[in-house]
């Protein structure tokens, strides 16, 4: 390969060249956003949201495939890669895993102001 463009990497993900056996990127993120600002991040504790505190349910192992290939040529080659973007537990890898356990978990909370409060 001669070039890899990337723009954007970002909340647990990752960029890998070359083998890895295990990959597990995760992110628990949680957004605020309120007119006019938030003061202080008081009163958002993840704990208080039910989706930070439950349990991921595991994927069993997939059952193993007996299978014959022919591989015309051994490497796979191209010239560019452009990456607009990777964001919140992704994975770019080239090369080979055995295994990627990859979670995140988003809650994104809008404080708008009341349209009846007088703004003075």
């Amino acid at each position: 390969m001669k070039q890899i463009k990337m723009h954007s990497l970002s909340y647990s993900s990752s960029f890998q060249i070359g083998d890895a056996k295990e990959i597990e990127p995760n992110a628990d993120v949680l957004a605020v956003q309120k007119e006019g600002g938030v003061s202080s991040d008081k009163g958002f504790e993840l704990d208080q949201y039910p989706i930070f505190n439950t349990t991921i349910p595991t994927t069993p192992d997939p059952e193993f495939v007996v299978g014959e290939h022919c591989h015309h040529q051994k490497n796979i080659s191209v010239s560019t890669m452009d990456i607009m973007a990777v964001s919140t537990s992704s994975v770019v890898q080239l090369g080979s895993n055995k295994k990627i356990d990859s979670f995140s978990r988003l809650k994104h909370i809008r404080i708008l102001k009341d349209e009846n409060e007088d703004n003075g």
